[in-house]
């Protein structure tokens, strides 16, 4: 069985759908909870995977919380990016 994260990621692909209103978004949190239940998941492991609370999760995937800046990192992300193989001892 896939972890939680991954199972979610898979089932709320940003292609897979679009919300005109809060119903349909509300509507659609129910149908992932239930998919979740479904395939072996709690509904506490998917509260935690979506951070508390899945309606604002799939907004949020939805919106795609915005795309990168210049430098790989999300707008508004203020730590640094770690150059790959930097030992951080």
């Amino acid at each position: 069985m896939k972890n939680i994260v991954d199972w979610l990621d898979a089932n709320t692909s940003d292609s897979a759908f679009t919300f005109e209103n809060n119903a349909d978004v509300e509507q659609r949190a129910e149908i992932i909870r239930a998919k979740a239940e479904a395939a072996g998941y709690s509904a506490d492991e998917l509260l935690d995977a979506c951070g508390g609370d899945i309606a604002e999760y799939l907004r949020n995937r939805q919106a795609g919380a915005g795309p990168d800046d210049a430098d790989g990192k999300m707008p508004g992300d203020v730590s640094p990016i770690i150059a790959p193989g930097f030992n951080q001892q």
